[in-house]
């Protein structure tokens, strides 16, 4: 009678395991904001630059959420940017995210196309909007999976 009580006991125990490790790794928001500090940026060759910004909450500016990192170049006329973006879990979800696209004058949209942990597999946009102080903008996420 103990085997059975103790083998029921242990598949109860597996099984409440499995959902609660398969749960946290599709719970994302599909949409939420961050806003993007600038931290640092430099040029690289004649018509590059890398940089990276601090991302926090836009209710509480002094909660870091998350940090992004990227590069732009100058083609055509135009800025093609690449960036990784790494969210802490406090807005979204925890993992990276992969964006790129092209930046001009006013709000941009820039691609999804893929990221890690609980944004594994995501696509979407990145709509980028600028705020009434200078160099801080807000990141806008539409993802989808």
């Amino acid at each position: 009678m103990r085997k059975y009580m103790l083998a029921a006991a242990l598949a109860a125990l597996a099984a409440l395991g499995a959902a609660v490790l398969a749960s946290p790794a599709v719970a994302f928001d599909h949409h939420f904001t961050v806003v993007k500090k600038p931290k640092s940026s430099h040029g690289v060759g004649n018509n590059a630059f890398v940089f990276k910004d601090k991302l926090v909450d836009p209710h509480n500016r002094h909660d870091k959420v998350g940090r992004d990192r990227g590069k732009c170049r100058s083609k055509h006329g135009k800025l093609k940017c690449h960036l990784r973006v790494r969210l802490n879990g406090e807005i979204g979800g925890i993992g990276y995210i992969r964006v790129k696209g092209d930046i001009d004058p006013g709000p941009d949209h820039l691609v999804v196309f893929g990221g890690t942990r609980q944004f594994d597999g995501v696509a979407g946009k990145l709509t980028i909007r600028d705020t009434k102080k200078e160099d801080v903008q807000k990141y806008h996420f539409d993802l989808v999976r």
